[in-house]
C-alpha cells in the first residue's frame, strides 16, 4: 500500500468521516467547523469512497475551484474529478464565450446523466451555477450516434451538423466544427475533449476513432460516437434548468459560502441585465442568443435546488439554510517556514515525539531526494513518508495524528493549478500548412532561417517518439521541429532562398 493510499484509508475509517457519511446518508444538513488548509480535499476524498452518490463542490470562485479539482484529482486518481465552469472567458465579464469552457460544461453533464450509478463528483463555482444547462431528457433526444457497420448518408449529417450549430472547416481544432475530406468526417462534439474521425466506405462506417488535432494521430478506436451540441446556445429556455435541479435527491452539496455564493449570484444577474439592455435585434453569434434566451438562475433558484439535499458546510461561521448537525474537527494551516530548514526540522521532530505522522506531499520525484539530501546534509534523522502527489495546501490534523505539507509551500514557490485547455485556432493554421507542403518546398524557421522541407520523421525524444518536421539547411544540416513548435514555422516562396540553395 502506498503513503497515500493508506492515508486515505485512515481517512476512511475515521470517526469523523463516519460521522459524516451517516449525516449525508440521512440527507441531513451539516457544519464542518475547525477546517483549515487542504483537509478539505481528503474530507470529500474519503466520503466519495464511503458512498456512491453524485457529490458537488462548490467553491468560492474560479481559482479556489481550480486547485481543489486538482487536489482531489490527485488523491482520486483513479476517479473522474471534474471541474465546471463558467461559459465565458473570465467569469462575471460577459463580452466573450469560451467554446472548450462550453465543452467542460457538456462533458460534466453528460458525466452526471449517463453514468449507470451515482459517484461523479464535480467542483464549480458561484458564476457557472448561474448559467443553465440543457435538461437531460431533452439533451438525449439531441444526440446524433453513429456506430460502426451502420450506413450513413453524408448530406444528412451536414444539414444535421448546420442544424446544430456546427461549421464547415479545413481543420477541426474547437467544438462544433465539422470537415469532410472524400471519406473521412471530422467531427468535434461539445460532448468529448477530442475531435472524432469517421472513415467510410461507400457509406458504410468502416472505423470510429477519437484523433488529436494537433498531430492528426489516434487516441482511441470506438464503436459509436454521440454528437452533443451547444448546449448553452442551440436550446431554448424552455428546455433548460438549473444544474442544481437535474441533480438526484441524494446528491451531497459541498460549499464553503452560500451568503457569498448568493451575492455572487445576484451580481451576475444585474451585470447580465446590462448587457441585455444593450443588446439589440441586429446582434448576432452565440453570445446574443444566450442572452436573448435569458437562461440563467437567481438567489431563489438556488436556494430551491439546495432544499431537502444533503449539504456540508466547511466554515465556522453561521450560514441561511439551518444545520441539523455539527462536526467539529482539529486542524491548522502548515507553518511558514521562510526556507529556513532547521525549523521545519524542529517543527516535524516536535510532532514525531507527540505521535504524529509526517508527510510530505509534491509531484516531482527530485523533490523527494532533495529534502532526503537535505536533512542528511543538516544530520537531522527525520522520519517523514513520502507522496509522490500534490495537494495544495498543507495541513496539520490534530485528531488524526497526521502532518501534510507540500513541497512547494516549503520552498516558497509558486504552485499553479492545471486545466485542460483546447486546441488554438493558430495551431490548425499551422497543421493546415505542414499538410500542404511537398518535400523541398522552402520554409522559415523563426530561430534559424530558411530551409527546405524534407518531410515527416518519428524521433525519440526524452524517451518518447514523436512526429517532427525534418527541415535540411545549407551543408545539409538537419534540424528536426516538433509538432507543437509549427508556429516557429512559415511557407516561403523568395528568390533568396533559390539562390542560396
Amino acid at each position: 500500500m502506498s503513503n497515500l493510499s493508506g492515508l486515505l484509508a485512515r481517512y476512511e475509517a475515521d470517526a469523523r468521516v463516519q460521522q459524516l457519511k451517516a449525516a449525508v446518508a440521512s440527507r441531513a444538513r451539516v457544519q464542518v467547523r475547525g477546517c483549515k488548509g487542504g483537509v478539505n480535499g481528503f474530507l470529500i476524498a474519503a466520503l466519495s469512497t464511503q458512498l456512491e452518490v453524485h457529490q458537488i463542490v462548490v467553491a468560492n470562485d474560479k481559482e479556489e475551484a481550480a486547485y481543489l479539482q486538482n487536489t482531489l484529482a490527485n488523491l482520486l486518481a483513479s476517479r473522474s474529478v471534474r471541474f465546471f465552469p463558467d461559459s465565458f472567458k473570465r467569469p462575471q465579464y460577459f463580452e466573450a464565450l469560451d467554446t472548450h469552457q462550453v465543452l467542460q460544461r457538456t462533458e460534466a453533464v453528460n458525466s452526471l446523466t449517463q453514468t449507470a450509478s451515482g459517484g461523479e463528483i464535480l467542483v464549480t463555482y458561484p458564476e457557472a451555477l448561474f448559467e443553465m444547462v440543457v435538461s437531460p431528457e431533452v439533451l438525449n433526444e439531441n444526440r446524433i450516434l453513429i456506430k460502426q457497420g451502420e450506413n450513413v448518408d453524408v448530406p444528412t449529417i451536414i444539414a444535421i451538423l448546420t442544424e446544430y450549430g456546427f461549421s464547415r472547416e479545413d481543420f477541426v481544432y474547437e467544438p462544433g466544427q465539422y470537415s469532410i475530406r472524400g471519406g473521412i468526417i471530422d467531427i468535434f462534439s461539445y460532448g468529448n475533449d477530442f475531435p472524432y474521425r469517421i472513415e467510410l466506405f461507400d457509406e458504410e462506417v468502416e472505423t470510429i476513432r477519437t484523433f488529436n488535432p494537433m498531430d492528426q494521430l489516434s487516441v482511441q478506436r470506438i464503436a459509436s460516437v454521440s454528437i452533443v451540441p451547444n448546449i448553452n446556445t442551440r436550446f431554448q429556455q424552455k428546455d433548460k434548468v438549473a444544474l442544481l435541479d437535474m441533480l438526484p435527491a441524494d446528491a451531497c452539496i459541498w460549499m464553503t459560502d452560500l451568503n457569498l455564493l448568493m451575492d455572487r449570484i445576484g451580481e451576475c444577474g444585474r451585470k447580465a441585465a446590462t448587457v441585455m439592455q444593450k443588446m439589440t435585434i441586429l446582434d448576432e453569434g452565440d453570445l446574443a442568443e444566450l442572452f436573448r434566451d435569458k437562461a440563467f438562475v437567481d438567489e431563489k433558484r438556488i436556494l430551491a435546488g439546495l432544499q431537502d439535499r444533503p449539504l456540508v458546510f466547511l466554515n465556522d461561521y453561521d450560514q441561511p439554510l439551518a444545520v441539523q448537525q455539527t462536526l467539529q474537527i482539529q486542524t491548522s494551516l502548515q507553518p511558514v517556514f521562510n526556507k529556513q530548514f532547521d525549523l521545519l526540522i524542529n517543527d516535524l521532530t516536535d510532532h514525531s515525539s507527540k505521535g504524529y505522522d509526517n508527510f510530505i506531499f509534491t509531484d516531482n520525484a527530485k523533490q523527494i531526494d532533495r529534502f532526503y539530501a537535505i536533512f542528511n546534509d543538516l544530520n537531522a534523522h527525520i522520519q517523514f513518508r513520502p507522496v509522490l502527489s500534490a495537494i495544495h495546501e498543507g495541513f496539520i490534523d490534530h485528531d488524526l495524528k497526521v502532518v501534510c505539507y507540500t513541497d512547494h509551500q516549503v520552498f516558497e514557490r509558486f504552485h499553479r493549478y492545471k486545466l485542460k485547455r483546447g486546441f488554438t485556432k493558430d495551431q490548425a493554421i499551422n497543421l493546415k500548412m505542414l499538410r500542404e507542403l511537398v518535400p523541398s518546398d522552402f520554409v522559415v524557421h523563426i530561430d534559424h532561417g530558411i530551409g527546405r522541407f524534407s518531410g515527416l520523421e518519428k524521433i525519440e525524444v526524452n524517451g518518447k517518439v514523436q512526429e517532427s518536421v525534418r527541415i535540411v539547411y545549407k551543408n545539409n544540416d538537419l534540424l528536426y521541429v516538433g509538432i507543437n513548435s509549427l508556429h516557429k514555422l512559415s511557407r516561403y516562396s523568395g528568390a533568396t532562398a533559390r539562390r542560396l540553395y
